[in-house]
């Protein structure tokens, strides 16, 4: 794997214009030809879908937005979603291919354009592409999805209860939230610092801080503060050495996350 895939995983989104760090949107602009290429620095990214996406689904059908009958080939047909930190859009369009009408937003302005022109060559009308902050999206969309999804961003924004605030006040009420982050563990550390960065060093050093990590509990609290229930945790690993990422129950050294806003 590219050791540049931890630029993949930085601090693209944070939820007031001026945080917005510019170093991190130029890396973004630099690598922005790779976010396609299966064989290279992305590649990860691309399977890490073989399981979010499914879960995801999932998550739906168990709490009954949508029916587990539903059309296999369009499941997630009439629902609303929006990626907060979609990147390239490699997220966003699995999640279009289901059916469901996708909004994929970032504040890299080179990473939207890639996606665009993606998008535009997969015939995907029901996906479109906005180069703005989460903050600057909620103050003219509250209440307007049925779904706010947000992978591999959190442990990157410096205002996380802000970030998850505007995020909230996007999701209609009933509405699901499902996010992706390491938790702040020894194990989450070990993984993510030790192991990926300085044994391994399948990412650069210094692409994850521990103190930027947010523990599953807290990410609760804030949640909960913001009038959502967490109807759902569970765990999600990688693997190198086959480029597979794996399920489990004891959320680590990433875990997920879906909450229900209450009505």
């Amino acid at each position: 794997m590219n050791t540049n895939l931890g630029l993949l995983l930085c601090r693209r989104f944070v939820t007031k214009v001026k945080t917005v760090d510019p170093q991190e949107i130029k890396n973004f602009a630099d690598m922005a030809n790779d976010w396609w290429n299966l064989s290279g620095m992305c590649g990860p990214l691309h399977t890490l879908n073989n399981c979010r996406i499914p879960w995801i689904q999932h998550r739906l059908i168990d709490s009954g937005v949508i029916q587990p009958h539903a059309n296999p080939s369009a499941p997630l047909t009439g629902l609303s979603i929006l990626d907060v930190g979609c990147g390239g859009g490699i997220l966003s369009e699995g999640l279009s291919r289901l059916g469901c009408n996708v909004t994929g937003l970032d504040a890299g302005e080179d990473v939207i354009e890639i996606a665009k022109l993606h998008a535009e060559s997969q015939n995907l009308p029901n996906l479109r592409y906005l180069n703005a902050t989460i903050q600057d999206h909620a103050a003219a969309n509250k209440e307007k999805y049925d779904v706010v999804v947000s992978s591999e961003v959190l442990e990157h924004v410096t205002e996380k209860e802000d970030f998850v605030k505007h995020c909230v006040g996007c999701v209609k009420p009933g509405g699901s939230i499902l996010m992706t982050t390491p938790n702040k563990t020894w194990l989450s550390w070990f993984h993510m610092i030790i192991v990926f960065e300085h044994v391994f060093r399948i990412l650069p050093k210094g692409t994850h801080r521990y103190e930027m990590f947010i523990h599953i509990d807290e990410l609760k609290e804030i949640l909960k503060k913001e009038n959502c229930e967490t109807v759902h945790t569970s765990g999600i690993l990688y693997c190198p050495v086959n480029n597979r990422w794996y399920m489990n129950k004891n959320e680590n050294p990433t875990y997920l996350i879906h909450v229900v806003k209450r009505p």
